[in-house]
């Protein structure tokens, strides 16, 4: 994950550039540091991720996804 991306790569709706619909990865350390992030919906690959950042998101902020491992490790 690239250093612009740190706080996770925003996922946009086609039309509604401006309003975002949800971030993909966010490093777990810096959600402390981004309060507004606890208020977006994280989209997550696996029940690991839903693990590590369950602890600093707030309850029905997290959309776990349940990938197949094959399709996780394509996601980069």
């Amino acid at each position: 994950m690239g250093t612009p991306y740190a706080r996770g790569v925003p996922v946009y709706v086609p039309g509604r550039r401006r309003t975002p619909y949800g971030t993909v990865r966010p490093c777990p350390g810096l959600i402390a540091a981004c309060p507004t992030l606890a208020e977006e919906l994280i989209l997550v690959r696996s029940a690991q991720e839903a693990h590590e950042l369950g602890a600093f998101l707030p309850q029905g902020r997290l959309v776990h996804l349940d990938l197949p491992e094959h399709e996780q490790l394509t996601m980069r």
